[in-house]
């Protein structure tokens, strides 16, 4: 199957949404989440989001990681983002 990757997204300030488009969700099958939700599906030690920001997680398989990252590149409503190994 792949190695999983966790990708942290770091909301510009007052953006309180975020979204990934249908076609890079159904070819890439990543699954967008909140904190609470990433914690409900054993993503446990996450850190508590930095005050006043909004944190959304993806996760999906490395070798798909790249389309995510260009995505969130070119998103005016990310302000940064981070890749984490998973397993």
């Amino acid at each position: 199957m792949g190695r999983m990757v966790l990708i942290e997204v770091h909301l510009a300030p007052g953006i309180r949404t975020f979204e990934l488009s249908e076609e890079i969700l159904r070819d890439t099958k990543a699954q967008l989440m909140t904190p609470e939700s990433a914690r409900a599906v054993g993503f446990g030690g996450l850190p508590a989001p930095p005050e006043g920001r909004e944190v959304r997680y993806v996760a999906v398989l490395e070798r798909d990681s790249r389309w995510i990252l260009n995505a969130l590149e070119a998103d005016p409503n990310v302000a940064s983002f981070r890749m984490h190994e998973v397993g």
